[in-house]
C-alpha cells in the first residue's frame, strides 16, 4: 500500500512532512532512520539518515515520483524503500556527482527509462 505522503499532496509543513515520513518508515519497522525536510513545497526535498549512520536525500512529487540518493548501493536501504512506499524501485543509476540514485515512477516508467538511457547517466539498472 502507498503511503499517504506519496499519494497525495500534503500542505507545505515541513514539519507535517518529517512527521508523515518518519512514521511511514518507524511503522514498518525502521525505527533508526530519521529525515528532515529541506523543501517542504512540490518537489518535496527531505534529507535524511539511515540506521543514524548513513546519509540519504529523498524527493518526490505526489502520485508522480520518488527518488532516493546515497553514496553507495546500499540493498538493505533500497529494499526497505519499496517495502514502505508499497512496490519495487523503477530504476538506479549515478548521477553526474557520482551518487547512487533510485527511482520509483507511479506515471510513464517505461518513458522515463527510455529518457534515462538517453541522458548518458553511468551504471544504468532496470530494477522493476
Amino acid at each position: 500500500m502507498t503511503p499517504y505522503w506519496f499519494s497525495k499532496k500534503l500542505p507545505a509543513s515541513r514539519h507535517g512532512i518529517e512527521n508523515a515520513i518518519r512514521l511511514a518508515f518507524w511503522a514498518r519497522g525502521f525505527g533508526n532512520t530519521y529525515f528532515t525536510c529541506t523543501q517542504a513545497e512540490v518537489p518535496v526535498k527531505c534529507a535524511g539518515l539511515w540506521e543514524g549512520t548513513i546519509p540519504l536525500a529523498v524527493e518526490w512529487a505526489p502520485n508522480d515520483y520518488f527518488t532516493l540518493t546515497m553514496q553507495e548501493p546500499n540493498k538493505d536501504i533500497l529494499e526497505a524503500f519499496e517495502r514502505v512506499l508499497g512496490h519495487r524501485a523503477t530504476a538506479g543509476y549515478r548521477n553526474a556527482q557520482g551518487d547512487v540514485v533510485v527511482e520509483w515512477r507511479a506515471k510513464n516508467p517505461e518513458e522515463r527509462f527510455s529518457e534515462l538511457q538517453k541522458s548518458g547517466v553511468t551504471d544504468l539498472e532496470r530494477l522493476s
